[in-house]
């Protein structure tokens, strides 16, 4: 582990030229406070070095292995296929790496923990990159949740869908790879779930669309029992792009404009209703602006922070593990069998 006091950033490399990358985490991570930007690996060395001039990184590795020997790189940020996570989690932590991995960490609980326990022994922070959670936005929901804002929380309902443009050998088309509605967007809905309710609902219900063969689910809904409490959600890859979140309570409701992947440059919004009757007109509603964020460089400073500061990880690895057990769960009550790679 490294000593905060004797420099002010962690080096970086990224595993990869993969989209999310392009758009979100090299900018990011270039940008964030406590993290210097010093490696790309790429399989294809015109890829790599087209990345490295758009966005000034100064060193391109031909592959992921040459990346995890360069000595100068302490934490890489993984954005590979899903079936890809847990074997380049494990190389990265063999090199002595500290790990952000792209959700979701893993393809079923038993190698969510496995992985989570190799990286404990070996030294190395990781934690599953669910960015959303370090928008100041959900900062201030929490703050007025426990402030009281809408009372109790008795239902939470999220609708997350795009319309996808993959081809069919897109890894989000194959179930074994890790494909499917419910791992790509889904995971978002069961970790706010989880981070609002709790890791074991009493119940779930689940349904799914596949696609024409059969093989992965091209929407995912599902509720998921408390007791006193419930969440509701569909994650979509064939519908009209929708993202949104309303929180309800004993005395009123709260909803986040684009709560899980808002723009770096736009403000986004919390919508609280409340003191209502018989109808919403009657309800006062007032709307709090949040300034503009870069979650994914919020993300990266909070996790080099804790390697500065010798751990832990902001986010536990044992949450990944909780969040896919809860995924198993949902996937056995739509029917479908879900990927595993063998240990869960």
């Amino acid at each position: 582990m490294s000593d905060a006091g004797e420099r002010a950033s962690v080096r970086w490399g990224v595993l990869g030229t993969a989209r999310i990358a392009r758009n979100y985490v090299f900018e990011a991570i270039r940008d964030a406070e406590l993290c210097e930007l010093v490696a790309v690996a790429s399989r294809d060395r015109a890829t790599g070095e087209a990345a490295a001039a758009e966005f000034g990184i100064p060193r391109v590795h031909d592959s992921y292995e040459a990346l995890l020997a360069d000595p100068d790189i302490e934490a890489v940020y993984l954005p590979l296929p899903n079936d890809l996570h847990g074997p380049w989690i494990r190389a990265a932590a063999d090199a002595g790496k500290h790990v952000l991995c792209e959700k979701p960490l893993s393809l079923d609980a038993g190698e969510a923990d496995a992985v989570a326990a190799y990286c404990r022994e070996r030294g190395v922070l990781l934690m599953e990159a669910f960015m959303y959670r370090f928008h100041p936005a959900w900062s201030e929901v929490r703050r007025l949740l426990a402030a009281g804002a809408i009372g109790r929380l008795t239902d939470v309902e999220t609708w997350f869908v795009f319309r996808s443009k993959q081809a069919a050998s897109d890894y989000r088309m194959s179930m074994a790879r890790g494909g499917g509605a419910l791992l790509d967007v889904g995971c978002y809905a069961v970790n706010l779930t989880r981070w609002l309710l709790g890791d074991e609902p009493e119940s779930v219900l689940a349904s799914a669309r596949l696609d024409p063969t059969g093989e992965v689910d091209l929407t995912f809904s599902a509720i998921l029992d408390y007791g006193q409490a419930r969440s509701v959600f569909t994650a979509s890859m064939e519908q009209e792009p929708d993202h949104r979140v309303r929180l309800h309570g004993t005395d009123g409701w709260l909803s986040v404009a684009d709560p899980f992947n808002c723009p770096a440059d736009h403000v986004t919004t919390i919508t609280v209703s409340s003191g209502g009757d018989a109808h919403p007109h009657h309800s006062t509603q007032r709307t709090l602006d949040v300034a503009a964020a870069d979650h994914y460089g919020l993300q990266a400073t909070a996790f080099s922070r804790a390697v500065l500061e010798g751990g832990p990880s902001p986010v536990p690895a044992e949450d990944a593990a909780a969040n896919m057990r809860l995924i198993g769960r949902l996937f056995e009550a739509a029917g479908l069998r879900g990927p595993s790679n063998g240990e869960g």
